[in-house]
């Protein structure tokens, strides 16, 4: 039975293969075809849009009720996993996700029936056997996993950062140069995930219409408290026509305290959870320096 398997894998394996193993039409294109694939693949880069190279993520791209139900059999939020790919601004497509925890999934339920067959033939199942299984179980959480730890990561980047790019915002916007104009010169030259995503705010405002409905995008998009805290804030004085450099200065000044009670929180959690490991390492020694020479003593005595 085995191999009945290993042909039907080997068998969608050929059929899903990636673009650079399929057979192409060969010749030299023309002048005018070059000129209309680089437009084509300039397009395509300019709004975001990749083409996968495996042919089933495509066939699942064009079928929008199998994607949902792909997704719905293998656990994902639509909606969340996409959100996260925009966010991250990731090459990969949610289809090329769902399709490798379909992968995973599949091969999970194999080892699962293996193991069943295994078990009511009367063999008996030792920790190795159970070894399978838990790689499939890995394979088939890994890729949400690894994308909701890079979105973590990415969140925690950009509330870092939300506290010295305004600082220098604010130190441009008391200089007398307009806000929108300062966070545009402060994202050219800020490096780092923050000044790369307000960079893009030039483009977004033509698909949002204002720049501060880009930023409002931006903010929510986002889903950090104080970007968002900022963000209001913004609007708010723009809409109203009054001064931006005070209410800067003041969340800033608020992010930077509360970046400091947080760093002093987990220092101090950090001490307790060290403690066990000092008093191991320090009081062991220093009972034996301490009871050493008693224990002499009483064998001196004795």
């Amino acid at each position: 039975m085995w191999w009945l398997g290993a042909l039907a894998g080997i068998a969608v394996l050929f059929w899903g293969l990636p673009a650079c193993l399929e057979r192409r039409e060969e010749g030299v294109p023309t002048l005018l075809g070059r000129i209309e694939q680089e437009r084509h693949s300039h397009l395509e880069s300019a709004f975001g849009k990749t083409i996968s190279p495996w042919k089933l993520a495509r066939y699942l791209e064009q079928h929008d009720d199998l994607l949902e139900l792909v997704c719905k059999w293998t656990g994902i939020n639509r909606t969340h996993t996409a959100d996260i790919l925009f966010r991250l601004n990731s090459r990969y497509s949610l289809a090329e996700v769902a399709l490798a925890k379909a992968v995973g999934g599949i091969v999970m339920l194999a080892v699962v029936i293996q193991l069943a067959i295994a078990y009511t033939g009367g063999q008996s199942l030792n920790t190795t056997a159970y070894l399978p299984l838990i790689i499939a179980v890995l394979l088939f959480l890994l890729p949400t996993m690894l994308l909701d730890v890079a979105d973590k990561r990415a969140k925690a980047e950009i509330r870092e950062q939300v506290p010295i790019f305004f600082g220098i915002v604010q130190s441009l916007v008391e200089a007398g140069m307009p806000i929108q104009a300062a966070v545009k010169q402060t994202a050219r030259r800020f490096d780092g995930r923050l000044g790369r995503e307000l960079a893009r705010l030039e483009v977004e405002e033509r698909r949002y219409g204002t720049w501060r409905k880009a930023l409002e995008e931006l903010a929510f998009r986002w889903e950090v408290d104080t970007l968002s805290a900022i963000s209001m804030e913004i609007n708010e004085a723009m809409s109203k026509g009054v001064s931006i450099a005070k209410m800067i200065a003041a969340q800033v000044e608020e992010q930077v305290r509360q970046q400091e009670d947080e760093a002093s929180d987990h220092m101090n959690r950090l001490n307790v959870r060290l403690l066990p490991f000092v008093i191991v390492l320090m009081g062991v020694p220093l009972l034996f320096l301490v009871m050493g020479p008693i224990f002499i003593g009483i064998g001196e005595r004795l």
